[in-house]
């Protein structure tokens, strides 16, 4: 490997500092956490979905470390558009640079580390070997899926997972602050935009739907459908898997029946589940399955959403405003990073951590909305429940226990 394309990488050994417009001044609310998480020796890993932020954060703890370390001592290197071995990276800097990995600690940053094969043993040969390395690694698909990953690295990494930008960090960057959380004038106009289009940083500052569209069709659902999970599994049609994307991102909440959708477009029923989990661990949808206590298995009965309420926007550009109900749902849902939701006659759509939460965005809150929340706390001896709403806010007292209304815009701002 060349030392001219580790110098186009690391820039900062020429010019003493990162680009600013790679490491941009805002940072993630977990970014706190995981510059913290720089000291120890355990391989750090960034994973989520295509741009949500990952690399930024890579570029803003690299010019944090500039600080601190000597400059050769930090090596960035992506994996997204280069087919090379990791010890062709790590010989040509050692040798280049003259390092001593027995004797010095440096910082070695993977970007889409997934992409370079057979990564896990190579990342942990190093790691085993050379006790000063620290390891930062990152991936826009679930890099530790695989059985073999997940045994090779056991007791050796540390995962952080970078979603799309919460509510509360996308009015930090619209400067809002706290003591301003004024709903009608300052909070409206920015909740109900992040709900139609989502939280993908950089489609914040597009000016048209055009524009929007492109950006999330061309740079997350095409990269991830022709390139990241062709790469990563061996699939025949993934002219398929954006027929399912599409179909789960205009019903947000759709029961997942194998058998149904193996009728309706021809395919073995196999086929359709292994598909649907290829969308599942590049973070593009997220599955529920029906709550049962006491178990950690997800019954057979699932519902799938879009991990984030763009991918709706893009397929669905003219929103009635019942199905905007449906994007809250989505919206929840992602933020509560609940794994089920409850069936039985009745429905809730979240339950987190035997919580029942119900999402009920309209004007009036009425009796037959507790009807669901009743009868699961009554058959799973639960204290309390919550509906999310649309403007309502007050505590039900009854007699199995408290319902809190909450609407959806402070119920997203809590921590």
């Amino acid at each position: 490997m060349e030392l001219s394309k580790l110098e186009e990488f690391n820039h900062w050994w020429l010019r003493e500092k990162v680009d600013p417009e790679l490491a941009l001044p805002f940072k993630r609310d977990n970014y706190s956490e995981i510059e913290k998480s720089l000291s120890n020796k355990f391989i750090l890993a960034l994973v989520g979905l295509r741009r949500v932020g990952k690399t930024t954060t890579i570029y803003q703890l690299i010019q944090k470390l500039i600080e601190k370390v000597p400059i050769r001592n930090i090596l960035f290197f992506s994996f997204d558009e280069f087919t090379v071995k990791l010890s062709d990276v790590m010989d040509t800097y050692r040798e280049t640079q003259k390092k001593d990995f027995r004797e010095e600690k440096v910082y070695i940053f993977l970007d889409e580390i997934q992409k370079c094969s057979n990564w896990e043993n190579e990342v942990k040969k190093y790691y085993d070997l050379y006790p000063k390395l620290k390891f930062i690694i990152s991936g826009s698909e679930s890099i530790f899926i695989r059985k073999k990953t997940k045994e090779t690295l056991a007791g050796r990494i540390f995962e952080f997972k970078m979603d799309t930008f919460s509510f509360k960090e996308y009015l930090k960057i619209n400067n809002i602050k706290e003591e301003d959380f004024n709903y009608e004038t300052k909070i409206k106009p920015l909740f109900l935009k992040f709900a139609e289009k989502g939280g993908f940083p950089e489609t914040f500052s597009l000016q048209s739907d055009k524009e929007f569209r492109e950006y999330v069709r061309a740079l997350v659902i095409d990269k991830i459908v022709y390139k990241d999970i062709p790469r990563m599994f061996n699939i025949e049609d993934p002219e398929f898997l954006k027929i399912l994307i599409e179909l789960i991102a205009m019903n947000p909440g759709m029961y997942i029946d194998y058998q149904s959708l193996s009728k309706q477009y021809g395919k073995d029923r196999r086929v359709i589940k292994n598909y649907i989990s290829y969308l599942k661990d590049s973070f593009l949808i997220t599955i529920l399955g029906n709550y049962r206590k006491g178990s950690t298995t997800i019954r057979k009965i699932k519902r799938a959403y879009p991990t984030d309420n763009a991918l709706t926007y893009l397929y669905k550009p003219h929103l009635e405003e019942d199905f905007f109900g449906r994007m809250i749902e989505t919206l929840a849902v992602n933020k509560s990073q609940a794994t089920t939701f409850w069936k039985n006659g009745n429905e809730i759509d979240i339950i987190k951590d035997n919580l029942p939460i119900e999402v009920k965005y309209k004007n009036k809150i009425d009796n037959t909305d507790f009807k669901p929340l009743i009868e699961f706390m009554k058959k799973f001896n639960k204290k309390e429940g919550i509906i999310i709403t649309k403007n309502e806010e007050k505590e039900i007292k009854l007699e199995q226990g408290i319902i809190k209304l909450i609407p959806i815009w402070k119920w997203l701002l809590n921590d």
